[in-house]
């Protein structure tokens, strides 16, 4: 069996997107996939690290409209622009698929127009179409109004011709039951935990201080969640507390959106690190935005950090809003604390009484460590991923 993946974001991009695929694809021969995207993510002749070895397709830009910018008529000009776009993406993923002789083709989100171009290929050439969504493919279009319209056109089309949709989490699989009246097949955002075996937790000394950790991107996601956190070290004249963020966002740029105070900052580092920089910390912290321009997709989304935290067996502060996936989540199973109101006093007693309950920790972590292994273990989530599709084509030929 071979599968087409097409996805806005491929290895060796180092976003959560990116790094699933890879560890989904990675064990496989590089004659039982391929990959397609409008970005070229490898530039030049030269391998790069994290780059898959099976073959790569570089999507042509589709040629569309410029005009029509004045007298109101953008709107006009992105209506007749989808169509043109998704017919000749369509056909260059037809091309690929007849070529490379592709028994299922897979389509992530990202672009608005790719996943309905990989459904228009899959009616072509009549192999399996699965819909694979990182996050929800309509709350995703939140800036461009028009592309919100046009993802709330094609989603039920897609819902209903999909051989198959695979989610991340269960918020978005009750999301896509309850709009939709489909059953998605769940795949958490899951890694080789064997990473957080290897050395056990790396010692630390006194002189290291209390490490609050974090460790990717701050953006609209995150803003007011990180504010508050600042805001309840303060509070608490613990000068040993420091915020320790693993990101290529500058202080300056952090200061910008009033995140600053008692802050470390580290450059972004590769995911080979993170294990080690993870177990380190005396605390993980899990922020999602309370007020952001997005609030469906972060009800609905799923974090990559969220399943490394449950591995680095370290407690977790998540501080989230109450209907959040990682909320959700870690209040059902026990493995970390919870606030879900932004409410500086309540996160600054949840710190101390974290810090101050050895027990509590302990505890935390033991479960946390239960549930990476139940739900996160790489090996488990490429099993189900390559058994939902090589069923799909063993049901289409016998």
């Amino acid at each position: 069996m071979k599968v087409l993946v097409v996805s806005e974001s491929l290895p060796p991009v180092l976003n959560g997107q990116g790094l699933v695929l890879y560890r989904l694809l990675s064990e496989k021969r590089p004659d039982e996939y391929c990959l397609a995207s409008q970005t070229n993510w490898l530039k030049g002749d030269r391998r790069q690290r994290g780059q898959l070895p099976g073959p790569y397709y570089h999507l042509e830009r589709p040629k569309q409209l410029n005009r029509g910018y004045r007298l109101g008529l953008s709107y006009v000009r992105e209506a007749i622009n989808m169509p043109l776009i998704v017919s000749q993406l369509a056909r260059q993923l037809v091309d690929i698929i007849n070529r490379e002789r592709c028994d299922v083709v897979l389509g992530c989100t990202g672009d608005v127009a790719d996943l309905p171009a990989v459904l228009s290929a899959s009616r072509r050439t009549g192999v399996p179409f699965f819909a694979y969504l990182f996050d929800h493919y309509v709350y995703r279009e939140w800036r461009y109004p028009v592309r919100r319209w046009w993802a709330r056109y094609f989603v039920r089309k897609l819902m209903r011709a999909a051989t198959g949709v695979i989610t991340p989490n269960e918020t978005l699989c009750d999301d896509l039951r309850e709009r939709f009246g489909v059953e998605a097949s769940l795949i958490h955002n899951s890694l080789d935990i064997s990473c957080y075996t290897a050395n056990g937790r790396p010692a630390t000394t006194a002189d290291d201080g209390i490490k609050i950790v974090y460790t990717g991107d701050v953006y609209e996601a995150h803003y007011d969640a990180f504010r508050n956190l600042t805001n309840a070290i303060e509070s608490l004249n613990r000068p040993e507390i420091k915020l320790h963020i693993y990101t290529d966002r500058s202080l300056e740029e952090l200061a910008t959106y009033g995140i600053k105070g008692p802050i470390v900052r580290h450059a972004q580092r590769s995911p080979d690190e993170m294990p080690r920089i993870q177990m380190e910390a005396d605390v993980l912290f899990l922020p999602l935005a309370f007020n952001s321009p997005y609030p469906d997709l972060v009800r609905t989304s799923a974090t990559t950090k969220l399943g490394e935290y449950l591995a680095a067996r370290r407690p977790v502060i998540v501080h989230a809003p109450a209907d959040s996936f990682p909320v959700t989540y870690f209040r059902q199973h026990e493995c970390g604390v919870v606030v879900d109101r932004l409410d500086p006093s309540l996160l600054a007693s949840q710190i101390s009484r974290l810090l101050d309950d050895a027990t509590l920790r302990e505890r935390l972590a033991s479960r946390a460590w239960e549930q990476a292994r139940q739900d996160f273990d790489i090996a488990m989530a490429r099993a189900k991923f390559w058994d939902l599709l090589t069923g799909a084509v063993a049901g289409r030929t016998s």
